[in-house]
């Protein structure tokens, strides 16, 4: 009898473990199922949330500011925790009950900038809000100074759009419909050497050589041309998406053109394909009009047009962080033959085993040799 007793408890205790297997594997199995979900992209579910308070759309700050930022929630929507972004790279991770944080700053990105920030709600909720602003320098260009050093001539019949200097060689490229070529000049004996005349329906614009070839922009045709720099034969032709093409110039690996606004297009050279754009400010906003273009010693060298005015710029940053006027270049009886709307300071070109820079404008009877400091 005790026997008998022994198994059944025995059965009931042996029945009972079973169960509790059978239930913790099936408990197993639904964490699985439930890990599953998540990998297949079940992720957290967006909600309108947030949003910034300050700095709003718009808004201008300048570089090394201490900028107070702070957002807001919808009190729908506890938060757990948020991270914020600045150009998409997080500076900071907040707690339930911060929403303002201090940024310095940082000397990183002419014109526009953005924050992000990302909220953690209960139940796998998340709230998203962005908000772009404005960063200008903090402080105005350093004023460069100049000494003439040499004077040579210059062709009156040049509208000079792009002007580079290798070894005593002047490389011109000319504008206007009908009028536009592109030119070789020995530089002290002012001897034409070689000249190429654009198709009449173009018209010529900003100029630079990259290892063994030159290339042409075109304003309005958003056409490039790589030529031979030898025999100036054409190599290939190129087509950009910006409105325009106004200045041109190299930069080590790549190329760096303005379309007339206050931006540089970092390119490719090999596929003419644009790398990144950099917007370009001084202290007072954006510097617009950029046109001829020259790589001196880490800067982008840029005629500002319709004005005697060349701004160094770092072409990282896009700040204006020289500048160098030269509004007294040509005597009085010589700007009283050109036309003061078109007939501006146009051309820069650098002397690097000199240390010189060159200078021209459209039309101008007379190409001048600076040193600057």
């Amino acid at each position: 009898m005790t026997s008998c007793y022994q198994y059944i408890l025995f059965s009931i205790i042996l029945i009972t473990a079973c169960q509790g297997a059978n239930k913790a594997k099936s408990t197993e199995g639904t964490a699985v199922t439930g890990n599953t979900e998540a990998s297949r992209g079940t992720g957290p579910k967006y909600v309108k949330s947030v949003q910034f308070v300050y700095p709003m759309k718009g808004d201008t700050c300048r570089f090394d500011q201490e900028l107070e930022i702070l957002y807001a929630n919808n009190k729908r929507y506890p938060i757990d925790s948020a991270h914020l972004f600045f150009n998409q790279r997080k500076i900071a991770t907040l707690d339930s009950v911060t929403k303002k944080y201090v940024f310095k700053i940082p000397r990183e990105k002419c014109g526009t900038n953005t924050l992000k920030v990302i909220a953690f709600h209960p139940d796998n909720k998340q709230g998203v809000a962005t908000q772009s602003f404005i960063v200008k320098p903090e402080k105005a260009p350093k004023r460069l100074n100049y000494k003439l050093i040499k004077t040579y001539n210059h062709a009156t019949d040049a509208s000079t759009q792009g002007l580079v200097y290798i070894d005593g060689i002047i490389y011109e490229g000319t504008g206007i419909k009908g009028q536009s070529t592109l030119r070789k000049i020995d530089l002290e004996n002012n001897k034409t050497l070689a000249s190429l005349s654009l198709d009449s329906r173009y018209f010529g614009e900003g100029i630079t050589v990259y290892k063994d070839k030159i290339y042409q922009l075109t304003w309005t045709s958003q056409k490039a041309f790589v030529y031979d720099l030898a025999t100036f034969t054409l190599q290939n032709t190129f087509d950009y998406s910006m409105r325009e093409g106004w200045g041109l110039t190299t930069m080590g690996d790549k190329l760096v053109m303005s379309d007339g606004t206050h931006r540089l297009y970092h390119l490719d050279p090999e596929l003419f394909s644009v790398v990144k754009n950099v917007e370009v400010y001084d202290n007072n906003g954006p510097v617009t009009n950029l046109n001829e273009l020259e790589y001196i010693n880490g800067y982008i060298w840029a005629n500002e047009w319709l004005t005697d005015r060349i701004v160094v710029i770092d072409p990282e940053t896009g700040e204006v962080v020289q500048e160098l006027l030269l509004p007294n270049m040509l005597t009085p009886a010589e700007k009283a033959k050109l036309d003061e709307n078109d007939d501006v300071l146009n051309g820069i070109a650098y002397n690097e085993k000199k240390g010189t820079i060159y200078v021209t404008g459209k039309h101008w009877p007379k190409l001048f040799e600076i040193k600057t400091y």
